[in-house]
C-alpha cells in the first residue's frame, strides 16, 4: 500500500499530512487506464475503477486514489463504502 497525502488549509495555515487508510482495498485510476493530462475523456476508466472496487462494499469498503493530474470525465455514480482520496494537485474536470 502506498502512502498518500493531502493538503488542509485553514485560513492562512497549510497542514500536509499522510492520507488515514480507511478502506481494506486500494486502487489508483491510473490502474485502470486513465490518463491525467486534462484532455484525455477518463470517464470509462471512473466507470471501471467504480464498478470493480463496488464488489468491496461488504469487505471493508475501497479507496480510489486519484493522482495529481487533471482528469477529465464526464458524470459519474458513487458506491456505498467507497472513498475518492484527490491526491495533492489532483483536480476533477467534468465534461458534459
Amino acid at each position: 500500500v502506498k502512502v498518500t497525502e493531502s493538503t488542509v488549509t485553514t485560513g492562512n495555515d497549510q497542514h500536509e499530512y499522510p492520507a488515514i487508510n480507511c478502506r481494506k482495498h486500494i486502487a489508483y485510476l491510473t490502474d485502470f487506464g486513465a490518463v491525467g493530462d486534462g484532455k484525455t475523456s477518463n470517464t470509462k476508466a471512473f466507470e471501471s475503477a467504480i464498478r470493480n472496487l463496488s464488489q468491496y462494499a461488504n469487505d471493508g469498503g475501497a479507496l480510489l486514489v486519484v493522482p495529481p493530474g487533471k482528469w477529465l470525465t464526464g458524470s459519474i455514480n458513487l458506491t456505498s463504502h467507497f472513498t475518492l482520496f484527490l491526491q495533492k494537485n489532483a483536480v476533477i474536470l467534468g465534461s458534459q
